[in-house]
């Protein structure tokens, strides 16, 4: 249906009440989760209450920012509109004008907020390091994108932020799967000779299996991640990591015992 025959009856009413009466920005929106969205918020906050700032050209009017994000974040906003708004709202931010960047961001927000949500559900994921990547893809894809689609504008926009968030996301987890701490505060003494022969010796005495010899060799030695020993292996690396926690603890326990003067055979049996 072309834009200028859209039944705008409907939308008007909603448009009206502005932003604080549209349900999905309630809904979505999750205060001090990510303080770099409530910063930029404020911001936007701001920029809706100067009398200066420049309505937007909708198939409604000329519309100002607040009613204007009511309507895009309106579940029942036709998609035709939203787009022709957003379209609207792309060109203008590539002006001379920083503040439409802003009123586009600012628009989005909700959108983004709710975009990133997955990523940023483990605690050991930084919310903000998440929130700062997905509003500098969003604005990059807004001033940047070359060819901007004519349906689902803020779809493509929100899909560059989420992407981002889930790249920082995926850094995390990649890091904890090939990063595994030794299971002692302190490191061990360091054995005399060659560090092979250490581990062959263990091997001999039975405090570690030779499979586990190889994984202490090629992890802490060599440098290979557990994920690609995990590859090789056909496991996983989180059991690996668990069987390497567990090796090293008995090799830990070994060399230590050594070092009190007991015999080197009774102290490997403890170990073991």
């Amino acid at each position: 249906m072309p834009a200028h025959h859209l039944p705008t009856a409907t939308i008007r009413p909603r448009a009206e009440r502005g932003v604080a009466a549209c349900p999905s920005v309630r809904r979505r929106h999750r205060p001090r989760r990510y303080p770099v969205f409530d910063a930029v918020e404020q911001a936007f906050a701001r920029l809706v209450a100067d009398p200066e700032t420049a309505k937007v050209r909708t198939v409604l009017g000329m519309l100002p920012l607040s009613v204007v994000r009511s309507i895009l974040t309106d579940p029942d906003t036709p998609a035709e509109v939203a787009d022709g708004i957003w379209r609207t709202l792309v060109g203008r931010s590539r002006g001379d004008d920083a503040g439409w960047l802003l009123a586009a961001v600012g628009c989005a927000l909700p959108r983004i907020r709710s975009g990133i949500w997955h990523a940023t559900r483990n605690r050991a994921v930084d919310t903000d390091e998440a929130a700062q990547a997905a509003l500098a893809a969003f604005t990059e894809a807004v001033m940047t994108l070359e060819s901007v689609p004519f349906v689902g504008v803020l779809d493509e926009l929100v899909r560059h932020a989420r992407n981002a968030a889930q790249r920082v996301a995926d850094h995390i987890k990649r890091d904890r799967l090939t990063q595994c701490p030794l299971p002692s505060s302190f490191p061990p003494p360091a054995p005399a000779g060659h560090v092979d022969f250490v581990l062959a010796e263990l091997v001999h005495d039975g405090v570690i299996t030779r499979d586990e010899a190889d994984l202490i060799g090629r992890h802490r030695i060599e440098g290979t991640s557990l994920r690609r020993l995990a590859v090789v292996r056909g496991t996983y690396p989180m059991r690996l990591c668990r069987e390497l926690k567990a090796a090293e603890t008995r090799v830990i326990a070994a060399l230590t015992e050594d070092e009190t003067g007991r015999p080197d055979g009774e102290s490997r049996r403890r170990a073991v």
